[in-house]
This record gives structure tokens, C-alpha cells and sequence, in this order.
């Protein structure tokens, strides 16, 4: 009994994430926030990719950011992923705002959970809540 408390406390200690092997590969058991990858719009249109997890190049390719404005004056943008995988994958998305200077204007603290079917194109939009919110940042982590 000794022996089992001395290794669930250790293991409490050692933190949240976990590496966990599964089949021939090895994934986080919990994703690290330096695995979050962002793609941001740019004023002169196109968009800026910033991956910091190869798994995410191997599985999701972005396709195409399109910028628009709503009736109210507000900007919105369309992310096109496709999932190249054979098999299904789940990305969480959340966004963050940005004024034109780059500073943050807005951000959504909590994440969508997105199904990507294999080989289909998902659609992603983005709507700002202020008129000050010119680019946008998707953040993606695929799981």
C-alpha cells in the first residue's frame, strides 16, 4: 500500500502532462499550450501561418482565409481546412482579434471542438463582436 501511495504521489507531482504510447506512436496525453498553432490574416490579405506542432502539418491543411465585412460594419473571416488523413480527426479552434496596430481587441477564452471528416473541407467562421477588430487569429490544436 505503501509502495502504490508512494507512486500516485509522485505521480501528482510530475504535473498534467503525460506522454502516452499508442500503437506505434507516441502522443501527449494532454496537450502543452506551446502546441497551440495560430494562423493569422494580414491587412494586404493572405494570412501568416505560425505551426508549432509538426502533427498538425501531417493531419489539417489550411486552404484558404477569406476576409469579409458583415451589413454592420463588423469583420468576418472564413477558414477552408481540409483534413488530409484517411482518418477522421478533431481539431479544437478557438480566436483571438486584433486591432490594426496588432494589439489583442478580443479573444474567445474557450475552445470549439471541430470534427474534420477524412478528406472533406470544413469551413470555419469568424465573426468580430468590435468595429476596432481588422485581423483575426484562428488557434488550432489538432488532436
Amino acid at each position: 500500500m505503501k509502495k502504490f501511495s508512494l507512486l500516485l504521489a509522485l505521480g501528482l507531482l510530475t504535473g498534467c502532462t503525460s506522454i502516452i504510447q499508442t500503437g506505434d506512436r507516441i502522443e501527449r496525453g494532454l496537450t502543452p499550450p506551446d502546441a497551440v498553432n495560430y494562423v493569422t490574416t494580414r491587412p494586404e490579405g493572405g494570412y501568416t501561418p505560425q505551426i508549432t506542432d509538426n502533427r498538425f502539418g501531417n493531419k489539417i491543411e489550411l486552404l484558404a482565409a477569406r476576409k469579409s465585412k458583415t451589413d454592420g460594419g463588423y469583420t468576418r473571416v472564413q477558414w477552408d481546412l481540409r483534413n488530409g488523413s484517411y482518418l477522421g480527426q478533431t481539431a479544437n479552434i478557438s480566436f483571438e482579434w486584433l486591432a490594426a496596430d496588432g494589439s489583442v481587441t478580443e479573444r474567445q477564452d474557450n475552445w470549439i471542438t471541430t470534427p474534420l471528416e477524412p478528406g472533406a473541407i470544413t469551413t470555419v467562421t469568424a465573426v468580430a463582436l468590435k468595429s476596432s477588430s481588422a485581423e483575426c487569429r484562428l488557434r488550432i490544436i489538432s488532436r
